[in-house]
């Protein structure tokens, strides 16, 4: 299976990430591991070096553009306020196992105290802008963020799907350029990460050309007090297309109703996975095997050698600790090096060429047994 967000190299994992790489690597993960500013996605591309089941997105999230507490049920910390180094960020993004920009977007949770609105939103769109330029640029899918502004959000992408030129919605040096209006172009190669809206907004994000990723709070039971969120949620998921979806855990957050209270690990995105299989009608394994294949046709920088010695679409076996390839996958992930890897990626086409000598050699002794019998 494929965690598609997770922060791995948060300090969270500091004195254990091995231990958890570990654990992700026995059930066949793989970790997309997304950064949140300059520190945390140059240890994205570090891991990703290291380990061959990690990949990295590399961005600025929008609470970093200012200073600001952040209080979660998980952690405690005051952000840093960080200005988006165009270049700098491309420098990572160009490492070939970048898969992605972000995450970024709009947030309006966090707020630093006494902040104008109309202010922060105006300099997260700009923040925005510029990695969706980069991501233009350099081919890349984004990875989008939103908390509190699913309307603002859905406004500001169809404003940038109309534009002519990536260059005509970048902002001015007194606000935010308004690009020549025009048909929607659904252009907009992303994912809504940790989607928690409601249906009217997450159908204007898939009209987008738009992925929703859904984390470990579908799994949160209904609150007496406040059940429409997660009925809201609930009927996303149901109306979404399974070809939309993909599934995440945003470790170290949001750990899954069953490990609720715990540290989040990228394994437990299984629970995520459960969750949409019960709510869609649907087997677990259609959900883990159709979100790898949404997975893939997302981050087109996975669909390299590491997929093909384990290929989900091609053989049909969920990247799982139980699947026989997975196994096989993992033990030579311990075991041996790229190389190695590489030379086993031979094996489903050896498997094919098996299947036909097998099917022409049936034709020959049924072609023999005819003459035998009958001539």
């Amino acid at each position: 299976m494929i965690d598609t967000h997770c922060h791995i190299q948060f300090n969270s994992y500091k004195d254990d990430y091995e231990e958890v790489i570990k654990r992700c690597t026995e059930k066949g993960m793989i970790l997309n591991c997304v950064g949140s500013q300059i520190d945390t996605s140059r240890r994205a591309v570090e891991y990703a070096e290291k380990y061959e089941n990690i990949y990295a997105t590399i961005g600025l999230h929008p609470v970093h553009l200012f200073s600001s507490e952040v209080d979660e049920e998980e952690t405690k910390f005051k952000t840093r306020e960080e200005k988006f180094d165009y270049e700098e960020y491309k420098k990572l993004a160009e490492h070939p196992k970048v898969i992605g920009i972000g995450e970024c977007g709009l947030e309006l949770f966090h707020l630093p105290k006494d902040a104008n609105k109309d202010e922060i939103l105006a300099k997260q769109k700009e923040g925005f802008l510029l990695q969706y330029k980069l991501a233009q640029e350099l081919a890349l899918p984004m990875v989008i963020h939103v908390r509190d502004a699913y309307d603002e959000m859905v406004e500001f992408l169809t404003v940038i799907a109309r534009r002519s030129t990536a260059d005509e919605a970048i902002p001015s040096q007194n606000g935010i350029a308004t690009p020549r209006s025009g048909e929607v172009r659904n252009d907009i190669c992303g994912v809504v990460h940790c989607y928690s809206g409601n249906w009217a907004q997450a159908s204007k994000f898939i009209d987008l050309g738009l992925y929703l990723g859904f984390t470990g709070i579908l799994t949160y039971p209904t609150r007496k007090t406040n059940p429409k969120p997660t009925e809201d949620l609930v009927e996303v998921v149901k109306n979404c297309p399974i070809e939309r979806i993909l599934i995440e855990t945003d470790a170290p957050y949001l750990a899954p109703q069953k490990y609720r209270g715990q540290r989040c690990e990228p394994w437990m995105v299984e629970e995520v996975a459960v969750k949409i299989a019960e709510i869609k009608g649907i087997s677990v394994e259609e959900v883990r095997e159709q979100t790898v294949k949404n997975a893939l046709k997302l981050f087109k920088k996975l669909d390299i050698w590491h997929f093909h010695t384990c290929p989900q679409a091609n053989l049909k076996i969920p990247l799982t600790k139980e699947g026989f390839f997975s196994k096989i996958c993992a033990f030579f992930n311990k075991q041996y090096s790229r190389s190695i890897w590489l030379f086993y990626l031979l094996i489903p086409r050896i498997v094919n060429i098996c299947y036909l000598v097998c099917a022409l050699l049936v034709i020959l002794v049924l072609q023999l047994l005819f003459q035998l019998f009958f001539l």
